[in-house]
């Protein structure tokens, strides 16, 4: 059985995105806002790597 990477990748990124946030290293970025402008594409991305998981 195949693990995914991709969604593992896009939760460590997420986890370092809201660190970075809270420590206020990043400034005038929002990760809240961030999500909810491109949620869609999160799940096209999720979506495509299962079709290529489920495929080879």
């Amino acid at each position: 059985m195949k693990k995914s990477i991709g969604i593992s990748l896009f939760l460590i990124v997420l986890g370092v995105l809201f660190l970075l946030d809270n420590l206020g290293i990043i400034q005038n970025f929002s990760v809240g806002q961030l999500i909810k402008t491109y949620w869609p594409v999160i799940l096209i991305w999720m979506g495509v790597e299962k079709l290529f998981r489920d495929f080879n």
